[in-house]
């Protein structure tokens, strides 16, 4: 026979339980669960008639001085997020010129339609997908030119990052943990 659960019979006490037809009836048939139950109502009835003390004293103006609460941020930590925002924009600035390559040749091109220029390539494309679907033929999807890098200075550049970030936040660890 399978009897209650702890966790079961606190559930049925603080009327939060969804099977409380299953439960009564297993109490009904089980003296060793009622037992449990019982007892479980005289301790939380004998901890309700506990009075409520009051602190001798209040302890969280010491604790907070001993814990070292302040609202100004640690010198190392200033000095490492600063390093890190410093290096996200080096790492920005020397990836713009690349980013701007890439993206030059799509954006040479392009210039600002009229209204009903937007409405006639939107007609177009439109029985251009259809008859596209009617076909059941895959689009073709243009190839983009890639600059070409060597791995080495994919490798070197990907390590050299890779350290800045772990000193950083090596740093970052190690300060906290003191």
């Amino acid at each position: 026979m399978n009897h209650l659960s702890e966790a079961q019979l606190n559930e049925y006490l603080d009327h939060e339980s969804q099977e409380r037809e299953s439960i009564e009836s297993h109490l009904f048939s089980c003296n060793e669960c009622t037992a449990k139950l019982n007892s479980l109502q005289s301790l939380f009835t004998e901890l309700d008639s506990l009075p409520e003390l009051a602190l001798s004293r209040d302890l969280a103006a010491p604790v907070m001085r001993r814990v070292g609460w302040s609202s100004v941020l640690p010198k190392w930590l200033t000095l490492t997020i600063a390093l890190q925002a410093a290096l996200a924009l080096i790492a920005s600035i020397i990836a713009a010129p690349f980013i701007i390559e890439l993206t030059s040749e799509a954006t040479s091109a392009l210039q600002t339609p009229s209204f009903a220029e937007i409405l006639i390539q939107l007609q177009m494309q439109w029985t251009t997908w259809l008859d596209t679907l009617s076909t059941l033929q895959m689009p073709v999807i243009p190839a983009i030119a890639m600059p070409q890098f060597s791995s080495l200075v994919i490798l070197f550049t990907l390590a050299g990052a890779s350290m800045l970030w772990l000193v950083g936040n090596g740093l970052l660890l190690r300060n906290q943990i003191k």
